[in-house]
């Protein structure tokens, strides 16, 4: 059975202002639930420590848990070269201290050459630290698809680099299942794992953020997608990405036990 990874980010001031993330409950219910693996978004660390917290503490309790950190997010990769360095090295220091081998990334405009420098910059400098950068599209942003991102990094020269495929940005976007099929396993970060309804409205950074749903409950063909990513030989972790208002309520206990139950029967084989 693949390893799932618990995602921090749902939970995250990142996107709820002022929502108290409390990284060591998250951490011990991700933990129990039976994940193995969790990604850890830089605004609820920063939040943790400025309570009080320091990255050792944090490496303790993901030790403590029997949790290793597969990425961090979110980088914002734009066009503002100088910004992008800034922030690349925030990712670098934590990476760095907890082993952490991916980061999460995203662009925010066209592919201009400023942005493909500000691309080169982050992957060096998070090399530094050991870290490659997992680059992430969604359906309204300029990178849109499999095919657009598979495009930029071969434009972008940084070998490093791989691509994540969320299922909500695959079933929302113009992707068809020949452009997952013929994504090579070694171009593959990880998957990102989740269902949705139907839309309810135009405003598709509104239904990812807020309208997300557990595997299963949602109308996206999982059993599809799960069976095509490991039928590619991928043997890495799986990110449960669930970002879901309705859910962000739940106590951490509840939400990571039926993200994992609702998840492992997909990757079970």
């Amino acid at each position: 059975m693949a390893e799932l990874c618990y995602e921090t980010i749902n939970r995250s001031p990142f996107l709820t202002p002022g929502f108290e993330a409390d990284l060591p409950a998250q951490m011990r219910a991700a933990g129990k639930a039976g994940f193995r693996w969790t990604g850890l978004d830089l605004p609820s660390i920063r939040q943790y420590l400025e309570r009080g917290g320091s990255l050792r503490d944090l490496r303790s309790l993901l030790e403590d848990v029997g949790l290793r950190c597969l990425e961090l997010q979110p980088l914002i990769l734009s066009e503002d070269v100088e910004a992008t360095r800034d922030e690349a090295h925030a990712f670098a220091e934590v990476a760095a201290f907890l082993d952490v081998p991916s980061v999460q990334g995203g662009v925010v405009a066209e592919p201009s050459p400023a942005l493909m420098d500000s691309f080169r910059v982050a992957a060096s400098t998070l090399a530094e630290a050991g870290a490659a950068i997992a680059l992430e599209y969604l359906p309204f942003n300029a990178l849109c698809s499999i095919a657009d991102t598979r495009r930029f990094l071969a434009r972008s020269g940084v070998e490093s680099a791989r691509i994540v495929v969320d299922t909500w940005h695959f079933f929302h976007g113009p992707d068809e299942w020949m452009d997952l099929e013929t994504l090579a396993v070694e171009e593959l970060a990880y998957p990102q794992f989740n269902d949705a309804p139907p839309l309810e409205s135009e405003d598709l950074m509104y239904e990812t953020t807020q309208r997300r749903m557990l595997p299963g409950a949602g109308r996206f063909d999982l059993e599809r997608f799960s069976r095509l990513i490991l039928d590619k030989g991928y043997e890495g972790p799986v990110s449960i990405e669930i970002l879901s208002a309705s859910l962000r309520q739940e106590t951490p206990e509840r939400f990571a036990r039926a993200a994992y139950e609702a998840s492992a029967p997909y990757w079970s084989r």
